[in-house]
């Protein structure tokens, strides 16, 4: 890591990750120390004032806020060699073009010049930094920064796989390694410096994370230090993580899938008890944020990732960005519609997000059409669809989404004629070679 001109900082806390696993941490939560957000805890966003984007008073907090997009994913899952977010969304556009537009909107809007930053990982950031736009974004600040990298461990020796030299010798630490990212380039400093304070954190591939001033406006009259949005589950997304209070620290801390111990994994998808999700928005105090970092490394719960490299079995340590909030003694919950939660994980997602379901709104967010009422239609397909060359042959008319519940495909159909889907439907293909969908039903 000394040799690949990693900071000490990020030395440091690799190791104490390390050590951690090594004396027997397997990054599963105890749901003993599990307790409940109280109702009064989290706060629904309609019920906070709307502001004015040109008063006085907001333009002061735009100017003293910067928006930042993690982009440091590939979309391997999807058979996608680059960063995912040059995969066209929408309108002929991918999903930077979105993002862009977003801001000149905003800027538009506000007179504010707010700065936005992508951070890239080792493996998009130069892909992101050649596409348009992107270089010239910020004036004197850069556009871009990049994630910090780790060895992968053998799962046996908790030893690094290889000498470093091949790149699958090293993994991302997990969107949690923003904070030393921002600390160890400078970046963090260089913002404090030109009065920026607050900082709007989201995923680069969920379009519905617009900036929104009433949002800021609360955080600073709450006097927060770290804010996350969240919004109802459904039967999309029982696996994304929850907020909790935790029984010893008691403060609000993150719960992912991957620290839900197996015999517990129905307590995490009741949705009676866990009826909202943690959608990655975070509003953050950067002042707070370089105070905290300057007592050391920030403790963020560990997720241990199982995974296998070139036959070897391996463990990749990561952490969350929202695990964050349980580093500040100032925080809070606000319940946001569905509309700023339109991510693309997988192929079914994109899908959906091209049909006629969603629609790209006044401020440039990609949300569900008004006639949804808020419910994203269910889209499972098949493996036949998991990469993005196979959908691009089988999708190449995108049906009609707009009155669809759900819609499961088994087998290879292909959308080659406008189709109306409606309500529930399931379509089959039982022949090993793909058919039209005018020769089902």
């Amino acid at each position: 890591m000394k040799a690949a001109g990693l900071h000490a900082i990020v030395l440091d806390d690799f190791l104490a990750k390390v050590r951690r696993v090594h004396a027997g941490e397997t990054g599963l939560i105890d749901f003993a120390e599990i307790k409940d957000l109280k109702r009064e805890e989290i706060f629904d966003l309609h019920t906070i004032p709307s502001v004015d984007i040109n008063d006085a008073g907001i333009k002061g907090m735009l100017e003293k806020t910067v928006i930042i997009k993690l982009n440091g994913g590939l979309g391997t899952s999807m058979g996608l060699a680059g960063p995912k977010t040059l995969l066209p969304v929408r309108d002929g556009m991918n999903f930077l073009d979105i993002i862009l537009k977003q801001l000149q909107i905003l800027r538009k809007k506000s007179g504010a010049n707010i700065p936005l930053l992508f951070m890239n990982s080792f493996n998009t950031d130069e892909a992101t930094r050649k596409h348009k736009g992107i270089a010239k974004l910020n004036g004197d600040v850069p556009s871009t920064f990049v994630q910090n990298r780790v060895p992968r461990l053998d799962a046996t020796t908790l030893l690094p796989i290889g000498d470093g030299t091949d790149g699958e010798d090293w993994c991302p630490p997990g969107h949690g390694d923003i904070f030393p990212a921002l600390q160890v380039s400078g970046l963090l400093d260089q913002l404090l410096s030109r009065g920026i304070r607050y900082a709007f954190l989201s995923n680069g591939d969920n379009l519905g994370a617009t900036f929104h001033p009433g949002i800021l406006a609360e955080f600073v009259r709450r006097d927060l230090q770290f804010l996350s949005e969240v919004t109802p589950k459904t039967a999309a997304d029982i696996k994304g993580g929850v907020l909790f209070r935790h029984a010893k620290t008691g403060r609000i801390q993150l719960l992912e899938t991957a620290q839900v111990p197996p015999a517990n994994k129905m307590d995490f998808e009741n949705t009676q008890r866990f009826a909202d999700f943690n959608i990655n928005n975070l509003w953050i105090d950067l002042i707070a944020l370089k105070e905290r970092m300057s007592e050391g490394p920030l403790d963020l719960s560990l997720i241990v990732n199982p995974k296998e490299t070139r036959g070897t079995k391996v463990l990749q340590l990561e952490c969350a960005m929202g695990a964050g909030i349980g580093q500040f003694a100032r925080t809070g919950v606000v319940r946001v519609p569905r509309s700023r939660f339109a991510p693309v994980k997988n192929c079914s997602d994109l899908l959906v997000r091209r049909s006629d379901a969603c629609m790209i709104d006044d401020d440039g967010a990609l949300v569900l059409h008004p006639d949804r009422k808020g419910e994203e239609p269910v889209v499972v397909l098949d493996d036949n669809y998991k990469k993005i060359d196979d959908f691009e042959h089988l999708v190449p008319v995108v049906p009609s989404l707009l009155k669809c519940r759900r819609l499961s495909v088994k087998g290879a159909v292909i959308f080659d004629v406008p189709a109306d889907i409606e309500g529930d439907v399931a379509l089959e293909n039982p022949l090993p070679t793909a058919v039209s969908i005018t020769r089902l039903g």
